[in-house]
């Protein structure tokens, strides 16, 4: 069965003529005929009775009128939701986030996406970055902001958007906050507070034990609010990526290099076409950077 047939049954049935049914859908009355002769054969039986002045359903043709009209009436909806999609008028932004790293990279691009497509849905939800590249690779996401790339080139599409720096969070009045930079080798005279997977403490812990010193957080913390009220608690110093603005009664100030930058990309699946709100986001995204990124893959058509 095909959309045609049911328009033409649906005409048929408003009209009771084959000549006037052929005219309101535009096509020659032989073709309109034909079309209901085979949605006849594919049903079982004659959907109307064809008499020289008169047309009228059979009772098969009743039975079936309700189902093909509501058929008709789907695909229209179908076609119209689908048309408001590619309109960003119905559509979604699943973005994924490395769990534990701030939203800072993105927060300019996420407003200008609400401001210029207010229609627009936007689902953030966080994974450790391996669990988020497989995402990808399923599909189940299209786009994710990663803390890092890997040295070797894969199947996925890396979008610089700059660097995170690690920051210490620190109570105001305590000696480092007259520091403008903290010295890393500082850091290891202080019992610490840090996040889970916090991928910027694992670089900093490495580097410590290569110039022979250990440090331990004293407190892993499952948020970022949790890290700040341990720190306001005076559990220890707070040691993360750099994050929204501080409640009151604390400061940050960033850890020197070498430890400390990590960079932050936009990844996606390499040669997959973008949906709309991907598509759309990707180019805020690289709008400053058009130079450097790859090309985009074109967004699927209507």
């Amino acid at each position: 069965m095909e959309m045609h047939q049911v328009r033409y049954f649906v005409a048929l049935c408003e009209t009771l003529n084959f000549t006037r049914a052929a005219e309101r859908c535009n096509v020659a009355q032989p073709s309109l005929t034909r079309a209901i002769k085979l949605l006849e054969d594919e049903l079982g039986g004659p959907l109307f009775n064809r008499e020289r002045n008169r047309t009228h359903l059979t009772e098969l043709g009743r039975m079936m009128e309700p189902h093909l009209r509501e058929a008709l009436v789907q695909a229209a909806a179908a076609k119209s939701r689908a048309k408001a999609f590619f309109q960003l008028k119905t559509a979604r932004l699943k973005l994924g986030v490395a769990r534990g790293m701030p939203l800072a990279p993105v927060d300019e691009m996420l407003g200008r996406y609400v401001a210029s497509y207010p229609d627009t849905d936007i689902e953030i939800q966080d994974e450790r970055p391996a669990d988020l590249r497989e995402s990808l690779r399923r599909g189940d996401l299209e786009v994710v902001l990663l803390p890092q790339r890997p040295h070797d080139i894969d199947d996925l599409h890396y979008y610089p958007l700059g660097e995170n720096r690690l920051q210490l969070v620190l109570p105001e009045g305590h000696p480092l906050t007259a520091l403008e930079v903290v010295p890393l080798t500082e850091i290891a005279s202080h019992p610490l507070i840090c996040s889970g997977g916090c991928l910027h403490w694992e670089m900093a812990d490495r580097q410590l034990r290569e110039l022979g010193l250990e440090a331990r957080p004293k407190v892993v913390t499952g948020s970022a609010e949790w890290l700040e009220e341990l720190v306001a608690a005076g559990l220890g110093l707070g040691i993360g990526p750099r994050g929204p603005v501080l409640r009151a009664g604390l400061v940050s100030r960033p850890v020197a290099a070498p430890a400390t930058a990590q960079e932050v990309s936009l990844a996606t699946k390499r040669g997959r076409l973008y949906s709309p709100p991907v598509r759309a986001f990707v180019e805020l995204a690289l709008k400053p950077r058009r130079s450097q990124a790859p090309p985009l893959e074109p967004a699927s058509a209507a």
